[in-house]
Order: structure tokens, then sequence, then C-alpha cells
């Protein structure tokens, strides 16, 4: 039996019923085991992105089988080879980011994570409009992984100051139990 590899198998195209179950099937009976994913619709199309693992005979399975799976479910599909999730140990935040949409807010924040060389491990954002008066408020949440050498006092101060600039309110704490781990 040859060595666990894995690939980032991405997928892109109009969203409708049975697509996850379609690529699930697939990465199954290849063989081959989905890992770990992010799956969302925007907009009308849905976009996935999986960690999917196997041996030789399980990723041969998924090259070739990638075109006839792309053309059934209607799929722009890549698979990337990658390495093997990290070990390594960091220090897991939470981040939280909410105030009246306009432009900049994810530059804004993600600019003070990379001076600070915070990972980000996941990140969510959306506008949501207010019931009453339609105000559009936007929403970031993501998952932060701290080198042990980041300083927690210093990225808290730069992050109150790029949210204050913006009219945001934000909320960093531990997350010890990761959705992205």
């Amino acid at each position: 039996m040859s060595e666990r590899q894995f690939r980032v198998l991405t997928a892109v195209g109009q969203d409708r019923p049975g697509l996850v179950h379609g690529i699930s099937a697939w990465i199954h009976e290849a063989g081959a085991n989905l890992e770990d994913s992010r799956m969302a619709v925007l907009g009308g199309e849905f976009a996935m992105i999986v960690l999917l693992s196997g041996d030789d005979e399980a990723l041969t399975r998924i090259q070739i089988g990638r075109g006839s799976v792309s053309a059934e479910l209607g799929l722009e599909l890549s698979l990337r080879e990658t390495r093997a999730p990290s070990s390594l140990v960091t220090r897991r935040y939470t981040l939280r980011v909410q105030g009246l949409d306009h432009p900049g807010i994810v530059d804004s924040i993600t600019n003070v994570l990379a001076r600070h060389s915070i990972n980000i491990a996941w990140v969510q954002t959306r506008v949501a409009h207010q019931p009453l008066t339609g105000t559009p408020v936007f929403t970031l949440e993501t998952e932060l992984q701290l080198p042990p050498t980041a300083s927690l006092e210093e990225l808290s101060r730069d992050l109150t100051k790029a949210a204050a600039d913006r009219q945001l309110d934000f909320e960093l704490e531990d997350s010890p139990d990761a959705r992205g781990a």
C-alpha cells in the first residue's frame, strides 16, 4: 500500500441540489477520503474547496474521473497537490468584527493580521440588512492562528485602532474547539 497523499479540490458552478452528494460520492467511490471542506452558495453560484487524501491508486482514479464528474455536475473542477495538514501547535483565537457596511473593512482588518504574522485558518463575511431600517450591517468572523511570538496585547491594541478608525466593534477570544482545526 502506498503512502497517503493529499490534494485540494476546488469546484465552482451554478448552484443546484445534489452537488455536494455528487462530489462526495465521487471521492468515496475512488477510494479517497474527504478530510476537510468549506462550501457555500454565493449569489447563484456554488463554491467548494475540499482537502482529500488517498493512496496513489485512489488519487489516480480521482484525476481520471475529473472530466466526467465536471461535465455531469456542471462544475469547474481543479485539483492541486498539497502537503498533509500541519500538526504545529498554534494559539487559536476567534475574531468577530461587526459594523455598518462600507468598502475596506476586510482590507483594514487583514492588514493588522498580516503585520502581526497571523495566519487566517478560515474567514466568513456577510452583509445582512437590519429588519426595520434595511441598514446594511457587515459581519466578519475568522479563526486566527497566532504564532508563539505574537503579542496578544499588541494585536488587541492594533485591532482596537483599526476598528475605531472604521467605526466597528470587535471581539477576540480563545478558540479551543476550532472549526477549521
